[in-house]
C-alpha cells in the first residue's frame, strides 16, 4: 500500500537482513578480541610529520554476478573503490579471486568470460590495474535431485588505496548529535525533465513487481537486491548499472570532503539500500538519526523500493553544521544537482526515524533493537540450525 512499513514480520525481517549482520561476536570467541587493532606508526612520517597509510577492502556480490555477469562484476569493482573512498583512500590497485563453476559448460564459460570482461572494463574506468589473483573453477554442489549445480559466480575483488595523511580519515558511524546528513550521487528530481540521463530511475525487477514510477527519480532498483532475496525469497531482475562518470565524481568529492575535514563520517549505500546504510551508520556511531526524504506518498507506490533498493554511485555522509555553507558550495560546484541533504544526526537515545516529504512515517527503530539484530543475528542463526 501507500503507507510506511508497519510493525510486523516484514519490518522485523527487513531490519535484520542476515547478510548485513555483524560477525564480531563469532570472531570474539574465536580470536579472543572483539575488533582488529592497529598499532600507531613508529616513524614520524614524511615531510612535516605527515604519515601516509594504506587501506584495503574485499568485496563481492554474487547475486549481481549471477543475474548479469558483466554488469555485476563492474558493480563489485566499483563498490570496492567506493569503500576505500569512504575512509579517504585513493583506490590504486586490484587483486581478484575468481570462484566459478565449470568453464567446460557453456553457461560457466560465459559467466567467467563476461565477469572477467566486466572487471577489466571497471578497472580501466577507475584506473586500478589488476596486479594478480587466483582462480577456483569446477565449484558445484549437489541439489535435492542428485544433480550437480554450479555455485553463484563469485569474483571476489581485493582492492588497496593510498591515504595521504592518516590523521585525515573517517569511519561509517555518526560522530556528533546535530551533524547534517547528506546523500551523494542522487538528485532531488527537480531537474528530471531537463536531465533525464543524469538521474537514476526505478527499474522493475520482474512481472510481479512492476512499479508505476518509471518517471520518478529515486534511489535504486530492487533487481538483485538483498531485500528481494531476504524478504520475498526472490533472486531475479537486473542489478544496478554503474555510471562510472558519476561514480568517479562522487568518490572524489567524498575523499576531498574527508581530507578537508568537512566530512565526519561516510558510508556507501550498497546491499540493503539507503535504509541499511543509515542503520549501520547509527549502529557504528551509537547515535540515532532523523531523515526526511524528498518524496511524498502522492507519487510513490512502493516505499520499499526507495528504502531498500540498491544502486552504485551513492554515499551517505555527515557534516558538522559549521561546515554546511562551504560543503554545499563545494557540492554544487562538483556534483551540480546530484546530492541531497536528507537529515540530521540524533542523540544516543534517539531512534532512526525516516519520514516522507508529507510526514508519513516509514521507519522508526531504536538503537537497542538495531544493535541487537546487527551484532547477534549470525550467532542466533547458527545456534538455531
Amino acid at each position: 500500500g501507500k503507507g510506511g512499513l508497519q510493525e510486523g514480520e516484514e519490518r522485523t525481517q527487513a531490519s535484520g537482513l542476515q547478510e548485513e549482520a555483524e560477525a564480531i561476536p563469532l570472531f570474539k570467541k574465536a580470536q579472543g578480541r572483539e575488533t582488529p587493532e592497529l598499532s600507531p606508526p613508529l616513524s614520524k612520517g614524511g615531510p612535516g610529520g605527515v604519515i601516509p597509510g594504506v587501506a584495503a577492502t574485499v568485496d563481492c556480490n554474487s547475486r549481481y554476478v549471477y543475474l548479469d555477469p558483466y554488469e555485476g562484476a563492474k558493480a563489485v569493482v566499483a563498490e570496492a573503490a567506493r569503500n576505500l573512498s569512504c575512509v579517504g583512500a585513493e583506490p590504486i590497485a586490484v587483486t581478484d579471486n575468481l570462484n566459478f563453476g565449470s568453464p567446460e559448460k557453456p553457461i560457466g564459460y560465459w559467466q567467467l568470460a563476461s565477469a572477467c570482461r566486466g572487471i577489466a572494463d571497471a578497472c580501466r574506468e577507475l584506473k586500478t590495474p589488476v596486479t594478480g589473483g587466483n582462480v577456483s573453477l569446477y565449484n558445484e554442489t549437489i541439489d535435492s535431485d542428485g544433480n550437480p549445480q554450479p555455485i553463484y559466480p563469485t569474483p571476489v575483488i581485493g582492492m588497496v588505496g593510498l591515504i595521504p595523511d592518516l590523521t585525515k580519515i573517517c569511519g561509517q558511524g555518526w560522530q556528533k548529535k546535530g551533524d547534517l546528513i547528506y546523500v551523494l550521487g542522487i538528485g532531488d528530481g527537480k531537474e528530471a525533465e531537463k536531465s533525464q540521463d543524469e538521474l537514476t530511475f526505478f527499474q522493475s525487477t520482474n512481472s510481479e513487481l512492476k512499479t508505476e514510477n518509471s518517471k520518478l527519480p529515486v534511489f535504486a532498483t530492487l533487481g538483485g537486491s538483498e531485500y528481494l532475496a531476504a524478504i520475498h525469497g526472490i533472486v531475479a531482475g537486473k542489478p544496478p548499472t554503474i555510471n562510472f562518470e558519476l561514480e568517479r565524481k562522487v568518490q572524489a568529492v567524498c575523499r576531498d570532503g574527508i581530507r578537508e575535514g568537512w566530512v565526519c563520517s561516510a558510508h556507501d549505500s550498497a546491499e540493503g539500500g539507503i535504509a541499511i546504510a543509515l542503520a549501520e551508520s547509527c549502529i557504528s556511531g551509537k547515535l540515532g538519526a532523523e531523515i526526511h526524504l524528498s518524496f511524498n506518498s502522492a507519487n510513490v507506490s512502493r516505499w520499499d523500493e526507495i528504502l531498500f533498493g540498491e544502486m552504485g554511485n551513492c554515499i551517505v555522509v555527515s557534516v558538522a553544521p559549521e561546515n554546511q555553507e562551504i560543503w554545499e558550495s563545494y557540492l554544487q560546484e562538483h556534483l551540480a544537482k546530484m546530492w541531497q541533504k536528507i537529515g540530521q544526526v540524533g542523540g544516543a537515545d534517539s531512534p532512526l526515524r525516516v519520514v516522507s516529504a508529507d510526514n508519513l512515517g516509514l521507519i522508526e527503530v531504536g538503537m537497542g533493537d538495531m544493535g541487537d539484530r546487527f551484532y547477534n543475528a549470525i550467532e542466533r542463526r547458527i545456534v538455531s540450525v
